[in-house]
């Protein structure tokens, strides 16, 4: 818990140093669902549905021009997956024998968003802008747990991070949504947004999990092609600006 409050605490103050330097920014809390799926851009590791996951942050806004705002702050974000992908193990008649693994996969990933945020004048005599945001988020994932299921044995859950999966995480993200004015400095706003990993999650310099086959700590054969996972998110955020 201590961790977690810790990185919570520094991420925050990166992102407050980024928008302090100036003057006119606001602050804000939000929170909301978000539906996640796993891709591979090789195909080494397939999408087997849709899970729920959830995400809080604080959010931080400059708008350098009355349209135009740099969005930044600390999301925390519980992200799922449901994958499936080729293994394989060594077989003393048949030789290397290759098998599906059906893997659920869960982390917590710690991210500082930086977007441009683009926002309509008012629209008729209501309050109400309606607003869209472009750009990259660069979190950190303290540990991921993933639960197995193969051939004859079901239900090995344990924790991942430092052997298969990268901490690091980069994502393009794109969102659009209505902000609407209580009075002149507090508004509300709901939104939708996409976010995709631009980097491989399977930690590239653990090579029994990303590009060779091992039955324990036996190499067996060399994957093809190698091990590729990408979080896919579609979220909704509610959230208030003061």
């Amino acid at each position: 818990m201590k961790k977690n409050l810790l990185i919570i605490g520094l991420l925050l103050a990166m992102s407050l140093g980024v928008s302090a330097q100036n003057t006119g920014f606001a602050f804000g809390l939000k929170l909301g669902p978000g539906f996640d799926w796993t891709g591979s851009t090789t195909g080494a590791a397939k999408s087997e549905g849709v899970r729920t996951g959830f995400g809080v942050g604080l959010v931080a806004e400059y708008y350098f021009a009355e349209n135009y705002a740099i969005v930044t702050g600390v999301n925390v974000n519980m992200n799922r997956g449901h994958y499936s992908f080729q293994n394989a193990h060594l077989d003393s008649v048949a030789g290397v024998s290759p098998f599906s693994v059906d893997r659920y996969y869960k982390s917590t990933v710690y991210e500082i968003p930086l977007m441009l945020k683009m926002v309509t004048n008012e629209l008729g005599n209501l309050p109400l802008r309606v607003y869209a945001q472009v750009g990259a988020g660069f979190g950190y994932a303290q540990k991921v747990k993933v639960k197995d299921s193969y051939e004859d044995f079901n239900g090995d859950t344990y924790i991942a991070s430092n052997k298969e999966y990268s901490n690091f995480r980069t994502s393009l993200k794109i969102g659009a949504g209505a902000q609407y004015a209580l009075d002149e400095s507090t508004r509300v706003f709901l939104g939708v947004y996409f976010s995709h990993d631009f980097i491989n999650n399977i930690n590239s310099i653990a090579p029994n999990h990303y590009k060779f086959y091992f039955d324990g700590d036996e190499k067996v054969g060399e994957r093809d092609p190698k091990l590729n996972v990408l979080q896919n998110r579609v979220g909704i955020e509610a959230g208030v600006l003061f």
